[in-house]
């Protein structure tokens, strides 16, 4: 749970992959970036990461933990990261509250790393 001004904004749940886990299991739970620490102990970098932003109802556990209502929009960010030599580090679902945070994505005619990708709602017709 990550918060701003003592609300709850944010449920990161992620994985770490079994060659970096035990590293991870001793870092204290309030550390602000496990990205940060890992670099900093271990030298780790997390070099590339795919990103997934959709939008979800909430469910009874996270909109209880969240303090909204249950199905209320939450933005859902899923991640996987690696290393430079591609190795996979983490796995991540992280759930914000739709009134708390904003993404912005910045592209370029020379480097346009954004894809659009039909979501699952509309595969299943």
């Amino acid at each position: 749970m990550r918060g701003l001004d003592g609300e709850p904004v944010l449920l990161e749940r992620t994985a770490y992959a079994g060659w970096i886990a035990p590293v991870v299991e001793r870092i204290e739970p309030d550390c602000p970036s496990v990205t940060q620490r890992l670099l900093d102990d271990t030298g780790l970098v997390f070099a590339y990461g795919e990103h997934l932003i959709d939008a979800v109802a909430a469910g009874a556990r996270d909109a209880e933990l969240l303090d909204v209502r249950r199905t209320s929009p939450l933005l859902r960010v899923r991640r996987m990261t690696t290393t430079r030599e591609g190795r996979p580090v983490e796995w991540s679902d992280d759930r914000y509250r739709s009134d708390a945070v904003s993404f912005s994505v910045h592209n370029s005619i020379g480097n346009n790393a954004l894809a659009r990708r039909t979501g699952p709602a509309l595969t299943d017709a």
